[in-house]
This record gives C-alpha cells, structure tokens and sequence, in this order.
C-alpha cells in the first residue's frame, strides 16, 4: 500500500500541475484571438475615440472586443464600440488631390477630435441668402464653387453669400453679391454655385472641403453638422448615423439624430475624419432626433456630371422639368408599326 502511494503522488503532482497551466492559459486567452489587421500589429499607431480623445502607442492587440495599446509605461485596453479610428502613426493624412479642371476634392482624412476640425473646414461652411429665406452651403473649390440645396435657390435670381472667416483681428464677415448659378439638380435636391471672389476686397478665399471618396458610412459612425439653423451662423451638432439606406420617395438618404434645422439645409455633414459625407437637406423639429442627408455619393455623381444640369438663364423656371410622355389615343392596342 505504502508502494502504491508514493507511486501515484508523483503522478497526481503532474497532473495538477497540468490543469493549473491549462487553466492560466484559458484565463489570459482572449476570448476572439484572431486579429482583425495583421498590418498593424506591432506599430505606433493613434486610436480616435468616442468623444475626441486620442491615445498614441504600439499596437500589441487587436480583436473584434477591443484593442490593446502599449503605452511604455502602462499597456491600455478600449472596448470595440469605443474607436472611432485606428491609423498608423506614419499615415498620410493628406487628400488625394484633386485633377485639373475638377471642381472638388476627394480623399482619406487622419481622424481628429471635431473642434480640430471644425477649426479648419468651419470657414468653408457659409449663409445662401435669397429673397425666399435663407440657408447653407459649403465651398468645395478655390475658385469659390460651392455645395447648397436646390429648394435653398430654388426660383431665385440674385442670391448672396455671407462668409465668416478667422482673421488676425478675430472672425470677420463679408457679403459676397456676386453669386451665379451653375448647374442644379432639383430631383437631388442639389445647387452648384459660383462666388465671383475678389482677393484685393475680400482676402484669401476660405478652405474648401474634402468629399468623402469611400461609400463605408455605417450605421453607428459618428457625424456632424455645420449649418446656420434659423440665421444662427456657424451651429455644430453632433450624432450618429441612424441609417444609411433610409429611402424616402424612392431616392436614399442618410438618417442621422444630429440636429438639422431649418437654416441647415445644404450644409455639410461631416464624419470623424472631416470629409464630407452626406448634404444636410431635412430635419423634422416635431421629431427628436429625426434628420436626413444627401449621400456623399449622390453628390460627387452630381459635381461630375453636373454639365448635364447647367443653369439656363433664358429658361424662366430654374433646373430641370420633366415632362409627362406624349398622349396616344386609344394607348398601345392602335399602336402599328
């Protein structure tokens, strides 16, 4: 008996030890071991977060649950729902620039906290004033082109622009008198317009904006709107997208909770990143919460086709009109060939 005990103690140690270590591997195991990007494993990279805080450190581990940076000094875990943005610290934060001739700019932004970019993007944000009303618009060139919606300019002739721009002294306002139409869209609900901007009179013309050239909003991103709701220039509102395939009278529009009011209308609504991603055109004030968007993809196929909706100043009805097919007596059966 003495024998067989000393004979089995070695053995259940063994085997102790065994569990111990399987256990102290299953606990330290993260549940989705599997990164998302290899690519970023092992770089300095910058993290965006839910509220525009920034983290900068090595990447040791990235899951569908969360990220793990290395700080040096402490190593930083974040909940999946929590990042806004992961880029290489390396990365380009740069535009694609845009071709000669082109009356816009697309590209890939660095994410960055939303008042960095209201800082440089919130001068391009302007006040359209017609005779009807007023609302909002956006420049997207140096040569003083700019983004509003249709029902904002619809039927006018003399429209104006007021620009709010950071100077040495402060902000300073201009009034811009000089404002053709160029091409309208009334189905899209969109307007190109054209500043004649005078330099010597008015100083630098203000930052255009960069349009979103990636059709990858989801529901859940972080958006903000830049707009004059009810004359009160320069607003920033922030929310989420609610969704992304919304379809109201058969044509798709970004849902979102940030606020849009009247005066919003045809201004930008912006991502994390600072590019353009959709054209504010509706808001339900009745509604909490409830606002709608021009895709960003509907407006760049607009600005480069925008020659087939050219502003006729002969016409006396701006845009385009659609007329009904002509009528045939007795309908296809008298049809003959």
């Amino acid at each position: 008996m003495k024998f067989l005990t000393t004979l089995k103690q070695p053995r259940l140690r063994s085997s102790l030890a065994l569990l111990c270590l399987s256990a102290v591997l299953t606990a330290t195991a993260p549940i989705h071991a599997e990164p998302t990007d290899d690519l970023l494993l092992g770089q300095v990279v910058t993290a965006t977060l839910v509220g525009g805080g920034q983290v900068t450190g090595t990447l040791l581990r990235q899951t569908d649950n969360g990220i793990a940076i290395d700080l040096q000094f402490e190593v930083l875990n974040f909940p999946a729902d929590q990042v806004l943005d992961l880029v290489a610290q390396d990365a380009s934060a740069a535009p694609a620039p845009a071709s000669e001739g082109e009356l816009f700019t697309t590209g890939r932004l660095e994410a960055a906290p939303i008042p960095a970019l209201v800082d440089r993007f919130g001068d391009g944000v302007v006040l359209v004033r017609t005779a009807a009303g007023l609302g909002t618009g956006f420049v997207i060139s140096d040569r003083g082109h700019l983004i509003t919606n249709y029902h904002v300019v619809e039927g006018a002739t003399r429209i104006s622009v007021t620009v709010s721009t950071t100077t040495e002294r402060g902000r300073e306002k201009a009034e811009v008198k000089d404002v053709r139409l160029v091409a309208l869209q009334p189905l899209r609900d969109l307007a190109l317009l054209q500043m004649e901007w005078d330099e010597d009179e008015l100083g630098p013309i203000p930052p255009h904006v960069v349009i979103s050239d990636a059709d990858d909003l989801a529901v859940g991103d972080l958006v903000f709107a830049v707009g004059n709701p009810l004359g009160l220039e320069r607003t920033v509102t922030q929310g989420i997208v609610s969704s992304t395939t919304r379809t109201l009278g058969h044509l798709r529009f970004v849902q979102t909770d940030a606020s849009i009011n009247p005066g919003n209308s045809g201004g930008p609504l912006f991502n994390a990143r600072g590019e353009v991603v959709g054209v504010a055109c509706a808001g339900f004030t009745f509604f909490n919460g409830l606002a709608f968007g021009i895709p960003a993809q509907d407006l760049r196929d607009f600005l480069v086709h925008h020659d087939a909706y050219l502003y006729d100043p002969s016409q006396p009805q701006n845009g385009v009109k659609y007329l009904e097919p002509p009528y045939q007596p007795g309908g296809e059966s008298e049809v003959t060939d």
